[in-house]
């Protein structure tokens, strides 16, 4: 008999099979359907390694359903299984939705198994995030040098220095490394080593400078009247275009019907003029049909970008709330979700890509003067 994964339990309910034997059902375990929804939200908003959150359930005395302590290998298989969607998974069979056995909506699945994916070996060159969920750096994973190009590493160091009476004095200190001009892999002219809280404090001002700039933006009057203006100019370009396309039709059949006129000798064309007459028209045809269509498709490629921005809009306003009282992992997260990538470079100079996505909708939110393509935010720091 199959034992039910962790989140479930085996009962009867009445249910008998072909030759009368009462038979189980699943159903949802009360007591341990809470704990499955933290893993994935561990998993999905801190970033919590299967490793940490088996740890975590091992100290507070859980077993598996096979009374063993929890591996990495049970969280991974928790994370992974579509059973938790409400599905009754049978090797690569599938059952039909069964809302009764949801125990975990589609968009926490697939934030906590995209979490999983990034901390693979097989994606360790494109990882976002810390290595280990537990490096008290806020930017491991999102740290590059900007002389050499390479992935900066976070970690705790020793420092030992002299003082003048010739005492020798410990630090531990978070730092971020360049590993590659440390090790002189690669042509590096930067520094070896950056002072976490340093590189931090930078960035941190700049996020902060960003979820103000939100605050401040008049919603409305942003993205409605960009989306109202944007619309309203595809439209004129709409109408101006099918104009176009019936003069090119029209043309089109006026010349097509004057082959018989001119067959019958009534016409006052000759057939090869009425010949480049047609393959005139009907490549102006083609070429208003492949315009027109353009214009579809940019008009169609802006709802969908209406419909980033107002996403986008109720992330910022729930990041901006969250992010000062928020732990270290969650606020690592957040910028996880929020920011390309940071380059350090020698003297701390430091530069911050926002995402594509929250880019476009922060420039809405620039005022005329700098509403160019990059945003400056603090004099240590800008965006890009």
């Amino acid at each position: 008999m199959l034992v039910p994964g962790y989140g479930y339990r085996a009962v009867h309910k009445g249910r008998v099979n072909k030759k009368g034997q009462p038979v189980k059902d699943l159903e949802v375990a009360p007591e341990e359907a809470p704990i499955v929804q933290e893993l994935f939200e561990l998993a999905a908003f801190e970033g919590k390694s299967a490793y940490a959150m088996a740890e975590m359930l091992n100290n507070r005395g859980l077993r598996t359903h096979s009374g063993v302590k929890f591996t990495p290998v049970h969280v991974l298989r928790i994370l992974r299984h579509e059973g938790y969607l409400g599905y009754i998974v049978t090797r690569s069979v599938k059952s039909q939705h069964l809302p009764e056995l949801e125990i975990i909506s589609p968009e926490l699945f697939q934030k906590a198994n995209k979490m999983v994916d990034m901390r693979c070996t097989s994606n360790a060159e494109a990882r976002k995030v810390a290595h280990k969920s537990d490096n008290n750096t806020l930017l491991a994973g999102l740290v590059y040098c900007a002389h050499c190009g390479a992935k900066m590493s976070g970690f705790m160091h020793h420092d030992r220095y002299k003082l003048r009476d010739g005492t020798v004095k410990e630090s531990l200190k978070p730092k971020y490394n360049c590993y590659q001009r440390a090790q002189k892999l690669r042509d590096c002219d930067g520094q070896a080593l950056y002072l976490a809280d340093r590189v931090d404090g930078i960035v941190l001002e700049v996020v902060r400078e960003l979820f103000s700039s939100i605050r401040c933006a008049p919603r409305d009057k942003l993205l409605e009247q960009k989306i109202r203006q944007e619309y309203q100019d595809k439209r004129k370009q709409k109408a101006t275009l099918e104009k176009k396309l019936q003069d090119c039709e029209h043309a089109l059949e006026r010349y097509e019907a004057e082959v018989l006129r001119c067959l019958d000798g009534e016409s006052g064309f000759s057939q090869e003029m009425l010949a480049r007459l047609i393959a005139k028209a009907e490549a102006e045809l083609r070429a208003a049909r492949q315009e027109y269509a353009k214009v579809l498709q940019e008009a169609e490629d802006d709802r969908e970008l209406a419909q980033k921005i107002k996403e986008c809009y109720r992330q910022f306003c729930g990041w901006a709330e969250e992010f000062e009282l928020a732990p270290l992992a969650r606020k690592r997260m957040i910028l996880n979700e929020l920011l390309e990538k940071v380059e350090v470079g020698k003297g701390y100079q430091v530069t911050v890509h926002v995402k594509l996505t929250y880019k476009q909708f922060l420039e809405l939110c620039q005022t005329e003067e700098n509403s160019e393509n990059s945003l400056r935010n603090t004099t240590d720091g800008n965006v890009a």
